[in-house]
């Protein structure tokens, strides 16, 4: 088998259109599509696709996936995110390669707010020629723990 890429990322969430909200006007991705009937949205995050799947009895704590969303200034959004009173789990940290902070939407999903040290995002990561690029774990894995 071989893995072609990834073509979204799916939260489930009990109330689809309050999430749906949340990921549009909160967090400002664009939304593609939205159905009351599939109970499901789509946001467009650039280089994949955030999927809510609605309806759904969630257990009482959501352990699972997160997103990690780049943006240019994770201190800014954390301040702009605060003022739409979002849930914030503790403040932005800086791990030398990258600054990351977690907040969470209406269901207890955790959503990254991040940044790379060196400016890129997604799959911008690497020499384009077939190597995997690495990441030392005590600079980054482990401080993430």
């Amino acid at each position: 088998m071989k893995v072609r890429g990834t073509d979204f990322v799916m939260y489930q969430v009990s109330d689809l259109a309050r999430a749906a909200r949340f990921y549009r006007e909160t967090l400002g991705l664009s939304q593609t599509l939205y159905s009351e009937e599939w109970q499901w949205a789509e946001f467009d995050c650039g280089n994949v696709t955030l999927c809510l799947h609605g309806g759904v009895t969630l257990p009482e704590t959501i352990a699972g996936g997160r997103i990690a969303l780049a943006v240019e200034d994770v201190h800014a959004a954390w301040a702009e995110l605060k003022g739409k009173d979002a849930s914030a789990v503790g403040e932005p940290v800086d791990y030398s390669v990258c600054c990351a902070v977690e907040v969470r939407d209406p269901d207890g999903n955790t959503v990254i707010l991040h940044r790379r040290s060196d400016g890129t995002c997604g799959q911008n990561l690497g020499t384009g020629d077939g190597d995997v690029p690495t990441i030392k774990p005590q600079t980054h894995r482990d401080r993430l723990a």
